[in-house]
């Protein structure tokens, strides 16, 4: 049930701000489109199923979700796994699971199912200083969504879930010389990921976003576009 006490803790200016994005997202479709046409209407039922989603989360004691992270964990893993078999096919990446009226993507969860379970794990288990064996598991509960969705293929959302890890980690009070040396070993891997674990398409996203002057009419064209506009005022 609705806690009347969260309501004097809402964040009053930051829904006031939403609403006024919501807003302004809707007049630029519609100065753009002409009217009201099919795309103003699927943004109008998003914002509606976005406030249904925002009194949902108003109902529900956020306490109570780290009691139950393992089962959300275990939930989004059964679903990236549903998508693997079973996903609908688009633009060749299976990502979606077809629900007839919207896809969902069930990628975009595991973030917060990331979150949930490391904060309910590390919390737990914490004694002070973040032991190495703490460490591993948050790792390997990490690393299970992340090869899942990895295999998709979608390697921009995967590598999302790193920040989300280190980040927890982090807080839970992770020695600064572990980033040190996790940094490290990044910069010594790169190569060898630009090598062997990168498709060229993944190459390409990356060389044109270093220099979208490459192909400044495809791939480079919007982030070119974006300079001038920002350029311009």
């Amino acid at each position: 049930m609705f806690e009347r006490r969260l309501y004097h803790h809402i964040d009053w200016a930051m829904v006031i701000a939403l609403a006024a994005l919501c807003a302004l997202g809707l007049v630029m479709i519609y100065s753009a489109t002409g009217g009201p046409t099919r795309v103003f209407d699927t943004q109008m039922y998003g914002i509606a199923f976005g406030i249904v989603a925002f009194v949902v989360c108003l109902s529900i004691d956020y306490r109570s979700l780290a009691d139950k992270s393992h089962f959300v964990y275990l939930g989004v893993l059964a679903l990236l796994i549903y998508v693997l078999l079973f996903g609908a096919v688009r633009g060749g990446s299976r990502r979606w699971i077809d629900l007839g009226l919207f896809n969902l993507q069930p990628s975009e969860f595991s973030k917060a199912a990331i979150a949930l379970v490391l904060a309910k794990f590390l919390g737990e288990s914490r004694r002070g200083m973040l032991t190495r064996s703490d460490f591993l598991i948050g790792a390997a509960l990490t690393a299970v969504p992340l090869f899942l969705i990895a295999r998709q293929p979608d390697l921009g959302t995967a590598v999302t879930l790193v920040p989300v890890f280190l980040a927890v980690v982090f807080v839970a009070g992770i020695p600064l010389r572990v980033f040190g040396v996790l940094a490290l070993a990044a910069v010594l891997a790169a190569p060898v990921a630009w090598k062997f674990a990168l498709q060229d398409y993944q190459k390409e996203r990356i060389s044109t976003f270093l220099d979208p002057s490459q192909d400044a009419k495809g791939a480079g064209y919007q982030q070119i576009q974006a300079h001038i506009t920002v350029g311009s005022g």
